[in-house]
């Protein structure tokens, strides 16, 4: 190995010993409690050093949501691969179910860094981060959303219509999968369920997929069901 590829080996290690170091600590005490003087105490580096890495605290924070969404998206792409070789709507459903696991799996270390950026977006133009990761970090959300389209359009056992009703689902989903990880992850209030979040997220997804592909009378039940637990979700979260 050449001396440019080890000194770009040791500053992209380096880079990921930062991330790692304000990961915990804004796991531990929040992201407004953490300055950058302490990350660098738990990396072991100085102040003076993490700016040759990343612009400031808020820079850090979108590198960890960009890291995430990453290693997401590809363990999406391993299981639309699979997914492919599906032989009936039931394969179909385990790996869905699958992919909402993986999501959770996502969600847990990165959904905090993900939802701030995501949601306060429109509010950041005086706050240092790099173009760049912002960038990456849409386009990578962006080609989440869009293998899970393709899927969901093209799989013989959902029957979506059009791309339309098949991004319509996608979002759906997600939406569902965001509320099911407040009620089961947050604050401790799985207890609330008398039953496992594998069963009901299967089912929630079942139901969904239900409506996929039928005609306006047919899907009638369909959304009256859904209209039923969406409230039921949110009776739950207001406990």
């Amino acid at each position: 190995m050449g001396i440019k590829e080890r000194k770009e080996r040791e500053k992209k290690q380096r880079a990921n010993d930062i991330l790692e170091a304000a990961r915990q600590l804004f796991e531990r005490k929040g992201f407004l409690n953490t300055p950058l003087q302490d990350v660098a105490k738990e990396a072991e580096i100085s102040v003076g050093l993490i700016y040759r890495y990343f612009q400031s605290k808020e820079d850090i924070f979108a590198s960890l949501a960009l890291k995430g969404a990453e290693q997401y998206d590809k363990q999406l792409e391993v299981l639309l691969k699979k997914a492919k070789n599906a032989k009936n709507r039931t394969q179909v459903l385990d790996i869905l179910v699958e992919i909402a696991e993986s999501f959770f799996s996502f969600y847990g270390p990165y959904g905090e860094y993900f939802d701030m950026l995501l949601y306060s977006y429109k509010g950041m133009k005086d706050v240092q981060i790099q173009a760049t990761t912002l960038t990456r970090l849409m386009s990578v959300t962006l080609s989440s959303l869009d293998k899970l389209k393709i899927f969901v359009h093209h799989s013989p056992y959902l029957k979506a219509r059009n791309e339309d009703e098949a991004l319509r689902t996608v979002f759906l989903l997600w939406g569902l999968l965001l509320g099911c990880h407040k009620l089961f992850d947050s604050s401790g209030r799985g207890h609330l369920f008398a039953f496992p979040k594998n069963a009901f997220i299967r089912e929630m997804i079942e139901q969904v997929l239900s409506g996929i592909g039928e005609g306006p009378s047919d899907s009638k039940d369909f959304y009256r069901k859904l209209h039923s637990f969406q409230k039921d979700l949110s009776l739950q979260e207001t406990l």
